[in-house]
C-alpha cells in the first residue's frame, strides 16, 4: 500500500500539471481525493482518470475555459477504477481457465 501522503501529492501534481497552472487545490478537491482514498480507489486509476478527462477536454474545439476543479475528472476516475477492477477479475478468470484447461489436457 502506498504512503498516505504520497496518494494525495501524486494526484495534486498530476492535476496541476495537466491543468497547466494554478498553485493549490481547493478544499473540495482535497475532500474528493480523501473520498477516493477512503473508497479504496487505486492511485493508478485516479491518475488514469485525470489523464482521460484532460485528454477528452483537449479534443474539444473551443477551450476558452479551463478545468477549475478536480471534480471535472471524477467520472473518468471512477471509470478507470472500474476498468482496472474488471481487468483484474478478467486476469484472474483467464488464469483459472488456463489452469483448468492445462489440467484437463494432462488427464
Amino acid at each position: 500500500m502506498e504512503n498516505y501522503f504520497n496518494y494525495f501529492t501524486e494526484i495534486e501534481e498530476r492535476y496541476l500539471q495537466r491543468r497547466g497552472g494554478g498553485l493549490l487545490l481547493s478544499t473540495l478537491d482535497w475532500a474528493l481525493i480523501e473520498t477516493w482514498k477512503d473508497a479504496g480507489v487505486p492511485l493508478e486509476a485516479v491518475l488514469r482518470g485525470i489523464d482521460a478527462a484532460f485528454d477528452h477536454y483537449d479534443q474539444r474545439p473551443s477551450k476558452t475555459k479551463k478545468i477549475n476543479s478536480l471534480a471535472y475528472c471524477s467520472q473518468a476516475v471512477l471509470t478507470a477504477a472500474e476498468d482496472m477492477k474488471e481487468a483484474a477479475v478478467g486476469a484472474g478468470r483467464l488464469g483459472f481457465l488456463w489452469a483448468v484447461r492445462s489440467s484437463s489436457t494432462r488427464q
